[in-house]
């Protein structure tokens, strides 16, 4: 029952089919003034549509009105002590600190026989502790 006819421009007489255009473009045919009102309209609707003219004062009134925000939330008050880090521990450095102790002090008393043998160290050539970086440098 619901059948759709349809016709194309082969199907009708080429009479008809130029009488049609003709008629079409008569119609489609405006004059300057008709044109002009459209460019009016256009203009008007484009204008209508186009944000502020004046962007930068806007963004610019934003930027300041949060910055007021910010600093009206902000506790007053001095601010939040900081912790310092802890400090970190490096065993080869903690061993190395106990191995130059050794060095320096008197000789054990398990070792005390030996000490005759000992070859004597000038006061200038007393061990000296190097820095935890230069250790480091010398891998």
């Amino acid at each position: 029952m619901d059948e759709k006819i349809s016709i194309s421009a082969n199907d009708l007489p080429s009479d008809l089919v130029a009488a049609l255009l003709i008629d079409a473009r008569r119609r489609s045919e405006r004059d300057e003034v008709f044109w002009s009102g459209q460019r009016t309209a256009v203009r008007a609707r484009i204008r209508a549509h186009v944000p502020g003219r004046h962007p930068l004062r806007i963004t610019f009134a934003g930027a300041v009105i949060l910055f007021l925000a910010v600093i009206l939330s902000a506790p007053a008050g001095s601010p939040p002590h900081s912790v310092p880090p802890a400090a970190s521990v490096d065993p080869d450095q903690q061993l190395l600190i106990a191995v130059e102790h050794a060095l320096a002090s008197s000789t054990p008393q398990s070792l005390a026989p030996l000490s005759p043998f000992e070859q004597p160290h000038s006061t200038s050539d007393k061990t000296q502790t190097i820095p935890h970086k230069e250790h480091r440098n010398e891998d």
